[in-house]
């Protein structure tokens, strides 16, 4: 029950994410690092075999990150903007992606490989 409820609130936390992360200055800070926050309770949520948090999250994440972001959009990139905190930002998230990724692949095939008897507590 507590994998179903942080997996829930995961998605719930990456969806909130995505409103300040339109607005300009320290809020898209704040969204941007609730997303990493989401990403890493929904890999805690994906720990039984449902990875469903964890993609769904990771969705969001990508699109509050590379196209809704008012500090990390892709269109910035374009314009004479800070490439040094946008490739940082980027930085983070690949970082923190990763580590939650390997996580949630790591526990789903050491799921898959348990025997039947021990799959059943």
């Amino acid at each position: 029950m507590l994998y179903r409820i942080s997996g829930w609130s995961a998605i719930v936390v990456s969806l909130l994410a995505l409103y300040p992360s339109y607005q300009t200055g320290a809020l898209s800070v704040i969204g941007f690092y609730l997303g990493l926050f989401a990403l890493l309770l929904s890999s805690f949520a994906s720990h039984t075999g449902n990875l469903i948090y964890y993609r769904s999250v990771f969705v969001f994440s990508v699109l509050n990150v590379f196209f809704v972001n008012d500090g990390t959009c892709v269109m910035l990139l374009a314009e004479n903007n800070d490439w040094v905190y946008i490739g940082s930002m980027y930085g983070i998230f690949i970082v923190i992606s990763s580590i939650c990724g390997f996580l949630v692949n790591k526990d789903s095939f050491l799921m898959n490989m348990a025997p039947k008897a021990k799959r059943a507590r």
